[in-house]
Protein backbone atom coordinates (compact mmCIF):
# COMPACT_ATOMS: atom_id res chain seq x y z
CA UNK A 1 0.00 0.00 0.00
CA UNK A 2 1.15 3.31 -0.78
CA UNK A 3 1.80 5.82 1.93
CA UNK A 4 -0.50 8.69 2.16
CA UNK A 5 0.41 12.25 1.13
CA UNK A 6 2.54 14.79 3.51
CA UNK A 7 -0.92 16.65 3.93
CA UNK A 8 -2.59 13.58 5.52
CA UNK A 9 0.06 12.84 7.53
CA UNK A 10 0.27 15.90 8.93
CA UNK A 11 -3.28 15.53 9.86
CA UNK A 12 -3.10 12.41 11.20
CA UNK A 13 -0.33 13.30 13.70
CA UNK A 14 -2.08 16.40 14.73
CA UNK A 15 -5.52 15.00 15.03
CA UNK A 16 -4.68 11.12 15.92
CA UNK A 17 -3.09 11.62 19.77
CA UNK A 18 -4.01 8.43 21.37
CA UNK A 19 -3.25 8.65 25.47
CA UNK A 20 -4.79 6.08 27.83
CA UNK A 21 -7.23 7.75 29.84
CA UNK A 22 -9.39 6.05 32.68
CA UNK A 23 -13.11 6.38 32.60
CA UNK A 24 -13.08 9.30 35.29
CA UNK A 25 -10.74 11.14 33.88
CA UNK A 26 -11.75 14.58 31.98
CA UNK A 27 -11.84 14.09 27.99
CA UNK A 28 -9.33 16.15 26.46
CA UNK A 29 -9.61 17.94 23.03
CA UNK A 30 -6.92 15.42 21.64
CA UNK A 31 -8.66 12.37 22.25
CA UNK A 32 -12.08 13.86 21.62
CA UNK A 33 -9.88 14.62 17.48
CA UNK A 34 -8.09 10.98 17.76
CA UNK A 35 -12.10 9.83 18.33
CA UNK A 36 -14.04 11.98 15.76
CA UNK A 37 -12.67 10.41 12.41
CA UNK A 38 -13.56 6.61 13.83
CA UNK A 39 -17.04 8.33 13.95
CA UNK A 40 -17.34 9.77 10.91
CA UNK A 41 -19.45 8.18 8.03
CA UNK A 42 -17.57 10.55 5.57
CA UNK A 43 -14.01 9.61 6.61
CA UNK A 44 -15.04 5.87 7.21
CA UNK A 45 -16.17 6.20 3.25
CA UNK A 46 -13.25 8.53 2.30
CA UNK A 47 -10.90 5.49 3.63
CA UNK A 48 -12.56 2.75 2.00
CA UNK A 49 -12.45 4.79 -1.47
CA UNK A 50 -8.92 5.42 -0.95
CA UNK A 51 -8.65 1.37 -0.73
CA UNK A 52 -10.46 0.82 -3.46
CA UNK A 53 -8.12 3.23 -5.11
CA UNK A 54 -4.91 1.73 -4.52
CA UNK A 55 -6.30 -2.11 -5.34
CA UNK A 56 -7.19 -0.49 -8.58
CA UNK A 57 -3.51 0.78 -9.28
CA UNK A 58 -1.94 -2.13 -7.96
CA UNK A 59 -3.61 -4.12 -10.55
CA UNK A 60 -3.50 -1.54 -13.53
CA UNK A 61 0.20 -1.18 -12.21
CA UNK A 62 1.10 -4.67 -12.52
CA UNK A 63 -0.71 -5.28 -15.69
CA UNK A 64 2.65 -5.23 -18.52
CA UNK A 65 -0.21 -4.39 -20.96
CA UNK A 66 -1.45 -1.23 -19.42
CA UNK A 67 -0.77 2.17 -21.04
CA UNK A 68 1.20 4.68 -19.84
CA UNK A 69 -2.23 7.19 -19.69
CA UNK A 70 -4.36 4.62 -18.10
CA UNK A 71 -1.55 4.28 -14.93
CA UNK A 72 -1.33 7.73 -14.84
CA UNK A 73 -4.96 7.70 -14.39
CA UNK A 74 -4.92 5.28 -11.68
CA UNK A 75 -2.20 6.85 -9.95
CA UNK A 76 -4.31 10.04 -10.47
CA UNK A 77 -7.25 8.57 -8.86
CA UNK A 78 -5.43 6.94 -5.79
CA UNK A 79 -4.04 10.52 -5.02
CA UNK A 80 -7.46 11.74 -5.47
CA UNK A 81 -9.02 9.34 -2.79
CA UNK A 82 -5.82 10.46 -0.37
CA UNK A 83 -6.73 14.30 -0.78
CA UNK A 84 -10.67 13.45 -0.20
CA UNK A 85 -9.54 11.72 3.10
CA UNK A 86 -7.08 14.55 4.37
CA UNK A 87 -10.20 17.01 3.54
CA UNK A 88 -12.34 14.42 5.68
CA UNK A 89 -10.06 14.37 8.21
CA UNK A 90 -9.68 17.98 8.22
CA UNK A 91 -13.18 18.89 8.05
CA UNK A 92 -14.31 16.36 10.87
CA UNK A 93 -11.47 18.30 12.67
CA UNK A 94 -12.81 20.95 12.43
CA UNK A 95 -16.43 19.92 13.51
CA UNK A 96 -14.76 17.99 16.60
CA UNK A 97 -12.94 20.65 17.98
CA UNK A 98 -16.59 23.23 17.73
CA UNK A 99 -18.38 20.38 19.73
CA UNK A 100 -15.98 19.98 22.45
CA UNK A 101 -15.79 23.89 22.84
CA UNK A 102 -19.42 24.15 22.54
CA UNK A 103 -19.85 21.76 25.26
CA UNK A 104 -17.21 23.13 27.40
CA UNK A 105 -19.10 26.92 26.96
CA UNK A 106 -21.91 25.51 27.77
CA UNK A 107 -20.75 24.33 31.07
CA UNK A 108 -19.44 27.43 31.76
CA UNK A 109 -22.71 29.41 30.69
CA UNK A 110 -24.32 27.06 33.54
CA UNK A 111 -21.77 27.84 36.07
CA UNK A 112 -22.64 31.69 35.28
CA UNK A 113 -25.99 31.36 35.06
CA UNK A 114 -26.09 29.46 38.54
CA UNK A 115 -23.99 31.92 40.11
CA UNK A 116 -26.43 34.84 38.91
CA UNK A 117 -29.57 33.43 40.13
CA UNK A 118 -28.32 32.92 43.52
CA UNK A 119 -26.86 36.59 43.77
CA UNK A 120 -30.38 37.70 42.18
CA UNK A 121 -31.74 35.37 45.21
CA UNK A 122 -30.06 36.68 47.58
CA UNK A 123 -30.50 40.19 46.71
CA UNK A 124 -34.57 39.60 46.47
CA UNK A 125 -33.94 38.33 50.34
CA UNK A 126 -32.30 41.44 51.22
CA UNK A 127 -35.01 43.97 49.35
CA UNK A 128 -37.44 41.97 50.77
CA UNK A 129 -36.23 42.53 54.47
CA UNK A 130 -35.56 45.93 53.33
CA UNK A 131 -39.66 46.42 52.52
CA UNK A 132 -40.19 44.92 55.82
CA UNK A 133 -38.17 47.56 57.72
CA UNK A 134 -39.60 50.17 55.48
CA UNK A 135 -36.16 51.10 53.54
CA UNK A 136 -37.56 50.37 50.40
CA UNK A 137 -40.80 50.46 48.22
CA UNK A 138 -42.59 47.47 46.77
CA UNK A 139 -41.54 48.55 43.06
CA UNK A 140 -38.17 47.83 44.21
CA UNK A 141 -39.03 44.23 45.74
CA UNK A 142 -40.79 43.76 42.57
CA UNK A 143 -37.71 44.50 40.30
CA UNK A 144 -35.63 42.24 42.20
CA UNK A 145 -38.77 39.13 41.42
CA UNK A 146 -38.37 40.25 37.94
CA UNK A 147 -34.23 39.89 37.84
CA UNK A 148 -34.67 36.75 39.92
CA UNK A 149 -37.18 35.22 37.76
CA UNK A 150 -34.86 36.05 34.38
CA UNK A 151 -31.95 34.54 36.06
CA UNK A 152 -33.68 31.18 36.57
CA UNK A 153 -34.86 31.29 33.03
CA UNK A 154 -31.40 31.72 31.87
CA UNK A 155 -30.07 29.41 34.66
CA UNK A 156 -33.06 27.26 32.66
CA UNK A 157 -32.32 27.56 28.88
CA UNK A 158 -28.35 27.52 29.90
CA UNK A 159 -29.03 23.67 31.22
CA UNK A 160 -30.80 22.42 28.27
CA UNK A 161 -28.62 24.21 25.91
CA UNK A 162 -25.96 21.83 28.13
CA UNK A 163 -27.26 18.84 27.13
CA UNK A 164 -27.83 19.52 23.66
CA UNK A 165 -24.02 20.63 23.14
CA UNK A 166 -23.05 17.26 24.76
CA UNK A 167 -25.53 15.30 22.71
CA UNK A 168 -23.56 16.65 19.51
CA UNK A 169 -20.27 15.67 20.80
CA UNK A 170 -21.74 12.46 21.55
CA UNK A 171 -22.98 11.72 18.43
CA UNK A 172 -19.47 12.94 16.61
CA UNK A 173 -17.16 11.26 18.63
CA UNK A 174 -19.59 8.07 19.33
CA UNK A 175 -19.51 8.12 23.07
CA UNK A 176 -21.02 9.53 25.59
CA UNK A 177 -18.50 12.37 27.86
CA UNK A 178 -19.23 12.95 31.74
CA UNK A 179 -16.08 15.23 31.90
CA UNK A 180 -14.24 17.71 29.53
CA UNK A 181 -10.73 18.89 30.04
CA UNK A 182 -10.48 22.90 30.23
CA UNK A 183 -8.09 24.26 26.94
CA UNK A 184 -5.45 25.85 28.21
CA UNK A 185 -3.14 26.39 25.11
CA UNK A 186 -3.70 28.12 21.82
CA UNK A 187 -1.74 26.87 18.60
CA UNK A 188 0.26 29.31 16.98
CA UNK A 189 -1.02 31.76 14.27
CA UNK A 190 2.22 31.82 11.22
CA UNK A 191 2.29 34.43 8.96
CA UNK A 192 -0.20 34.17 5.85
CA UNK A 193 2.40 33.60 3.60
CA UNK A 194 3.45 30.25 5.41
CA UNK A 195 0.44 29.55 5.36
CA UNK A 196 -0.02 30.19 1.28
CA UNK A 197 2.95 28.01 1.15
CA UNK A 198 1.40 25.08 2.59
CA UNK A 199 -1.51 25.16 0.68
CA UNK A 200 0.39 25.35 -2.43
CA UNK A 201 2.15 22.19 -1.44
CA UNK A 202 -0.61 19.98 0.01
CA UNK A 203 -4.05 21.20 -1.07
CA UNK A 204 -5.82 19.20 -2.38
CA UNK A 205 -7.92 20.87 -5.10
CA UNK A 206 -4.94 22.64 -6.66
CA UNK A 207 -3.18 19.44 -6.28
CA UNK A 208 -6.06 17.23 -8.05
CA UNK A 209 -6.09 20.32 -10.86
CA UNK A 210 -2.27 19.55 -11.53
CA UNK A 211 -2.05 16.14 -11.70
CA UNK A 212 -5.18 16.67 -14.34
CA UNK A 213 -2.95 19.06 -16.02
CA UNK A 214 0.00 16.03 -16.08
CA UNK A 215 -2.76 13.36 -17.43
CA UNK A 216 -3.92 16.09 -20.24
CA UNK A 217 -0.06 16.55 -21.30
CA UNK A 218 0.32 12.28 -21.46
CA UNK A 219 -2.74 12.66 -23.35
CA UNK A 220 -1.55 14.79 -25.68
CA UNK A 221 2.43 12.60 -26.24
CA UNK A 222 0.02 9.70 -26.37
CA UNK A 223 -2.21 11.10 -29.64
CA UNK A 224 0.44 13.65 -30.99
CA UNK A 225 1.49 10.95 -33.51
CA UNK A 226 0.33 9.64 -37.06
CA UNK A 227 -1.96 7.43 -36.02
CA UNK A 228 -4.39 10.40 -34.90
CA UNK A 229 -6.25 12.66 -36.85
CA UNK A 230 -5.33 16.80 -36.80
CA UNK A 231 -8.65 17.19 -35.18
CA UNK A 232 -8.03 14.48 -32.30
CA UNK A 233 -4.52 15.90 -31.32
CA UNK A 234 -6.19 19.52 -31.40
CA UNK A 235 -8.84 18.21 -29.19
CA UNK A 236 -5.91 17.02 -26.88
CA UNK A 237 -3.92 20.36 -27.35
CA UNK A 238 -7.22 22.15 -26.38
CA UNK A 239 -7.53 19.73 -23.26
CA UNK A 240 -4.29 20.38 -21.86
CA UNK A 241 -4.65 24.40 -22.42
CA UNK A 242 -7.84 23.55 -20.41
CA UNK A 243 -6.39 21.86 -17.85
CA UNK A 244 -3.21 24.55 -17.60
CA UNK A 245 -6.07 27.40 -17.05
CA UNK A 246 -8.18 25.71 -14.41
CA UNK A 247 -4.47 25.31 -12.33
CA UNK A 248 -4.37 29.00 -12.42
CA UNK A 249 -8.05 29.75 -11.39
CA UNK A 250 -7.95 27.35 -8.53
CA UNK A 251 -4.64 28.86 -7.39
CA UNK A 252 -5.86 32.26 -7.40
CA UNK A 253 -8.80 31.46 -5.50
CA UNK A 254 -7.05 29.05 -2.96
CA UNK A 255 -5.04 32.32 -2.36
CA UNK A 256 -7.76 34.20 -1.87
CA UNK A 257 -9.37 31.66 0.75
CA UNK A 258 -5.96 31.74 2.31
CA UNK A 259 -5.64 35.14 3.25
CA UNK A 260 -9.59 35.89 4.30
CA UNK A 261 -8.94 32.71 6.42
CA UNK A 262 -5.64 34.04 7.64
CA UNK A 263 -7.17 37.54 8.98
CA UNK A 264 -10.47 36.07 10.50
CA UNK A 265 -7.69 34.02 12.66
CA UNK A 266 -5.69 37.52 13.09
CA UNK A 267 -9.27 38.99 14.05
CA UNK A 268 -9.94 36.27 16.45
CA UNK A 269 -6.26 36.79 17.69
CA UNK A 270 -6.84 40.49 18.64
CA UNK A 271 -10.24 39.77 20.30
CA UNK A 272 -8.46 36.69 22.19
CA UNK A 273 -5.43 39.51 23.44
CA UNK A 274 -8.30 41.78 24.63
CA UNK A 275 -10.35 39.64 26.73
CA UNK A 276 -7.12 38.55 28.00
CA UNK A 277 -6.71 42.19 28.87
CA UNK A 278 -10.29 42.17 30.65
CA UNK A 279 -10.09 39.01 32.51
CA UNK A 280 -6.65 40.25 34.13
CA UNK A 281 -8.83 43.52 35.00
CA UNK A 282 -11.36 41.87 36.40
CA UNK A 283 -8.73 39.61 38.39
CA UNK A 284 -7.49 42.47 40.07
CA UNK A 285 -10.31 44.18 40.91
CA UNK A 286 -12.21 41.16 42.34
CA UNK A 287 -9.21 40.47 44.87
CA UNK A 288 -9.56 44.68 45.33
CA UNK A 289 -13.03 43.73 46.66
CA UNK A 290 -12.03 40.33 48.87
CA UNK A 291 -9.45 43.11 50.54
CA UNK A 292 -12.72 45.78 50.97
CA UNK A 293 -14.90 43.08 52.37
CA UNK A 294 -12.40 41.98 54.97
CA UNK A 295 -11.84 45.78 55.60
CA UNK A 296 -16.01 45.80 56.18
CA UNK A 297 -16.06 48.29 53.38
CA UNK A 298 -18.27 46.86 51.64
CA UNK A 299 -21.28 44.17 52.21
CA UNK A 300 -20.99 40.34 50.85
CA UNK A 301 -23.36 41.30 48.24
CA UNK A 302 -21.65 43.73 46.87
CA UNK A 303 -18.65 41.12 46.67
CA UNK A 304 -20.26 38.34 45.09
CA UNK A 305 -21.83 40.61 42.51
CA UNK A 306 -17.11 41.33 41.96
CA UNK A 307 -16.96 37.54 41.73
CA UNK A 308 -19.58 37.38 39.18
CA UNK A 309 -18.00 40.14 36.94
CA UNK A 310 -14.99 38.16 37.06
CA UNK A 311 -16.71 34.83 36.12
CA UNK A 312 -18.48 36.72 33.32
CA UNK A 313 -14.67 37.83 32.33
CA UNK A 314 -13.36 34.40 32.47
CA UNK A 315 -16.00 33.13 30.62
CA UNK A 316 -15.67 35.79 27.46
CA UNK A 317 -12.11 34.63 27.78
CA UNK A 318 -13.12 31.05 27.23
CA UNK A 319 -15.18 32.23 24.65
CA UNK A 320 -12.21 33.97 22.77
CA UNK A 321 -9.59 31.18 23.41
CA UNK A 322 -12.03 28.76 21.23
CA UNK A 323 -12.97 31.11 18.82
CA UNK A 324 -9.24 31.77 17.80
CA UNK A 325 -8.30 27.68 17.78
CA UNK A 326 -10.97 26.89 16.01
CA UNK A 327 -10.45 29.86 13.45
CA UNK A 328 -6.83 28.26 13.35
CA UNK A 329 -8.11 25.15 12.70
CA UNK A 330 -10.72 26.29 10.15
CA UNK A 331 -7.57 27.91 8.39
CA UNK A 332 -5.71 24.53 8.22
CA UNK A 333 -8.58 23.47 6.80
CA UNK A 334 -8.61 25.80 4.07
CA UNK A 335 -4.84 24.48 3.16
CA UNK A 336 -5.55 21.51 2.89
CA UNK A 337 -8.09 21.79 0.98
CA UNK A 338 -11.18 19.79 3.75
Amino acid sequence: MRMLTAALFLLLVAGGVSAQRTPSSPLTLEQALALGPEASADVLSARAALEAAQRTESRVTADPASLRVDRIAAENARADAERSLAAALAANRVSVAGAVFGALEADTAVDVARLDSAIQEQTLAAERARFKAGATTDLDVAKAENAYRAAETTLTDATTQRTLATNTLASLIGRQVAALSPIAEVPALQEADAYRQKADALNAALLAARASERLAEAQLQAADNDFSSRSQIQDARDALADAKRYVGEVARTLDLAVRGAHANAEAAAAAYRNAQAANTTAERDLAAARARLDAGSISPLAFRNSELTRAQAAQALQFARHALILQIFTLEQVVAGG
